[in-house]
């Protein structure tokens, strides 16, 4: 399907919510990505090369609302030449691993392993007998078969990364494999360590530079289990000799515990801003002109009438997911030949979509949650108001980056509680 599309069958089915992030340094997706602002990163790069100079692995936290373009800009950050130049990254996506409905701290220790050896796959290195024989030992322990050759040495990427895979295989379908993994890398972690740092000296032997996994799509799983976990276990998940980059729920920044643990050693990838600021509702010039760039590159604007387009934008809450998927929705609306026979987005259309998410919120709400709405609504720049995380990770606030930034509703919640009585 060319793009872009030039009708409403087309445009619901290009803007979907669940487009894949883009990889904007290589292939067609470079026609599809729009600069963001770089100085998200500034601080992450400058620790990265600082971390090179004293010769240690440096650990950095990335994050931002879900659908904000966090996956887009790590894969545009691990292919530049800023992180290349010293780095070997790869991205390790947890929700396609492992169960994200069921993770503990070892877990992230075996990805961290999962992802050195397909690094040294993917550049063809050489791994020692002695090596061989120790992974060969665990598997045996754990009752996996390792399937590894009699050789000298092993090309990881095919033994090896089989073996890890299998593993790793074993964690995400549960059941009692998992825990037998689970309780032996407690039992033995620092010999698992060990195996790792082993294994990552190898590859920054050979390749001359330093190794980085970038651990995403945390920020999908629930908020109470990741704090719990990176609270009580940063030590052992920070232990490996190898960089890493972690993609974290946002509310996170807001634990004490939490950044009492990592410090300030994160970076926030900003949501587009919508309004000028929280006493200026009018729409933000410089974001609205990003939202129609974007939805122009995939669909006509043609296909929207006057006006439908800020309703969108401002239904978003900036977050490119939710402009990509709500254009999309009111496509879907609107592609009613009979009932819609001007064969664009009306008005109505968007307030359907609309409608949808004031629903969505309220089957999720508590009673509870509607105290602490009312008083974001009331206050833009809160003070110890408790609870506001989950409510956070839901989206039904959000942070805007203008300024210092200030905190708001998401556009449906508002319209549950513009309502009178409500």
């Amino acid at each position: 399907m060319n793009l872009p599309v030039s009708t409403l069958a087309e445009a619901k089915l290009v803007l979907d919510r669940e487009r894949a992030e883009l990889d904007p340094v290589h292939g067609q997706d470079q026609k599809l990505y729009i600069d963001r602002p770089a100085n998200t990163y500034d601080d992450l790069i400058a620790e990265a090369n600082t971390a090179v100079q004293s010769n240690r692995p440096f650990r950095w936290f990335f994050t931002g609302h879900t659908g904000a373009g966090k996956s887009t800009e790590l894969n545009r950050i691990t292919s530049g030449e800023e992180l290349n130049r010293y780095y070997i990254p790869h991205i390790y996506r947890v929700k396609d691993n492992l169960d994200v409905h069921n993770l503990d701290f070892t877990d992230f220790i075996l990805g961290m392993a999962h992802g050195v050896i397909e690094i040294a796959g993917e550049r063809k290195i050489a791994i020692p007998k002695a090596l061989i024989t120790r992974i060969k030992k665990w598997g045996a322990e754990i009752e996996i078969e390792t399937e590894l050759s009699a050789g000298a040495t092993a090309t990881i990427g095919t033994e090896l990364d089989f073996f890890f895979g299998k593993v790793t295989g074993e964690v995400q379908a549960g059941g009692e494999k998992r825990e037998v993994i689970r309780e032996k890398l407690r039992d033995c972690l620092t010999d698992f360590i060990r195996l790792i740092d082993d294994l990552v000296a190898v590859i920054e032997k050979k390749s001359e530079r330093k190794v980085l996994i970038v651990l995403d799509t945390l920020d999908h799983v629930d908020l109470n289990p990741i704090c719990d976990i990176f609270t009580k276990h940063w030590a052992s998940i920070s232990k490996p000799a190898l960089s890493l980059l972690i993609v974290v729920p946002l509310p996170l920044i807001l634990e004490k515990d939490f950044m009492g643990a990592v410090q300030d050693n994160y970076s926030l990838l900003p949501n587009i801003k919508v309004f000028n600021g929280p006493a200026d509702r009018s729409i933000h010039p410089d974001g609205f002109a990003f939202f129609t760039d974007v939805i122009s590159r995939l669909a006509s604007l043609s296909l929207f009438a006057p006006g439908t387009l800020e309703q969108i934008f401002i239904l978003s809450g900036g977050m490119i997911r939710d402009m990509i998927g709500i254009a999309g929705d009111a496509c879907k609306y609107a592609d009613h030949p009979t009932d819609n026979p001007s064969g664009i987005v009306q008005p109505e259309h968007v307030e359907t979509v609309l409608n949808q998410r004031k629903a969505y919120f309220r089957r999720l709400l508590r009673k509870a949650d509607y105290t602490i709405l009312r008083e974001i609504a009331a206050s833009p720049y809160p003070f110890g108001i408790d609870d506001i995380g989950p409510l956070l990770h839901l989206k039904a606030i959000i942070f805007f980056p203008n300024g210092e930034g200030w905190y708001g509703l998401n556009p449906a919640v508002q319209a549950m509680l513009d309502v009178p009585g409500a």
